[in-house]
């Protein structure tokens, strides 16, 4: 009995090592996605690795305090090399799974606008093809793959798409023969560019959309506070220069931390309200705040905002 056990632990042993090897040796990209994926279920690997170090030490330990038998032999140190087979077979098996191949389905909208669309194909590894709409495209390992229009008679479109290991993606792709321009530039250019939700360039920038279209335009930029404005196409757009507001930091510091207070930008519009001692991210310009004085009784000034500050509430 001794002596199976001491073959079964030498072959799980053995088993995973060169199980590691042969994957680091010939698809050592794997090993980086089990990185990812250890990363993302970190609560779960440190589980199993303190259970397994519990278990190579227990059996460490109960060996050396016995003066015969060999360690390959000690039940904990062969549960031990058991885990550590059944993590090399399950990265076999994700290896497996990682390498199915899936599709993408190409589609265009409305379908009989254009007969068929040249859309820029990016794979995962960065190689660039021209593909054509409608379309599949079949036997496409996973990852993230970019699709963006060629034609410019069609409006514009691109996207990002992750494909996942034997599934299949539809994409739908937006055509147009009459269109018309946006043009979107800011102060301070450089700000990201977002139409209808999908990140699309940045400051400057001209677009080509269906005509009659609405489009929510979002100007997005660090530091700066976000632009937001909906556009109806039904004519060439030049918006001009849209100034983005600097955000700076106000802390606001009351006597008392039940002291109520608003914040209102100079539109009268309430931009903040709070209660107590606080810090809040505003763009520059002026602003009023309004506090309770006493019970029914309100005051108010007004302060420029054009650095990060400090506003005293009595």
């Amino acid at each position: 009995m001794k002596k199976f056990g001491l073959i079964l632990t030498v072959f799980f042993l053995v088993a995973t090592l060169l199980t590691v090897l042969l994957i680091a040796i010939f698809d050592n990209a794997i090993l980086f996605k089990a990185a990812g994926l250890v990363k993302d279920n970190i609560w779960v690997a440190g589980i199993a690795l303190l259970l397994f170090l519990g278990l190579l030490f227990t059996g460490i330990g109960s060996n050396l305090a016995r003066s015969e038998g060999s360690l390959f032999t000690n039940g904990y140190f062969q549960l031990a090399m058991l885990e550590l087979f059944l993590c090399a077979a399950g990265l076999i098996y994700y290896r497996h799974h990682m390498h199915q191949l899936g599709q993408i389905v190409l589609r265009i909208a409305p379908e009989k606008t254009i007969d068929s669309v040249s859309l820029g194909f990016r794979s995962p590894s960065g190689a660039a093809d021209t593909v054509t709409a409608p379309g599949v495209l079949n036997n496409l390992p996973a990852g993230k793959y970019s699709v963006e229009i060629l034609d410019r008679e069609i409006i514009y479109f691109r996207t990002d798409l992750v494909l996942e290991p034997a599934e299949s993606e539809t994409l739908t792709i937006p055509v147009i023969l009459d269109v018309k321009t946006l043009t979107v530039q800011s102060e301070p250019p450089g700000a990201e560019i977002w139409l209808n939700g999908l990140q699309t360039s940045q400051t400057p920038d001209t677009f080509e959309i269906l005509t009659g279209d609405t489009v929510v335009l979002d100007l997005k930029l660090p530091g700066y506070q976000s632009y937001t404005d909906t556009i109806a196409l039904n004519n060439d757009v030049d918006l001009g220069n849209v100034r983005l507001y600097k955000l700076y930091m106000l802390r606001i510091s009351t006597l008392y931390d039940y002291t109520q207070y608003l914040i209102y930008d100079m539109d009268g519009q309430v931009v903040f309200t709070g209660t107590g001692s606080r810090r809040v991210e505003l763009p520059e310009g002026r602003y009023r705040i309004a506090f309770e004085i006493g019970e029914g009784q309100y005051n108010s000034k007004t302060f420029t905002l054009n650095k990060n500050s400090t506003v005293y509430v009595p």
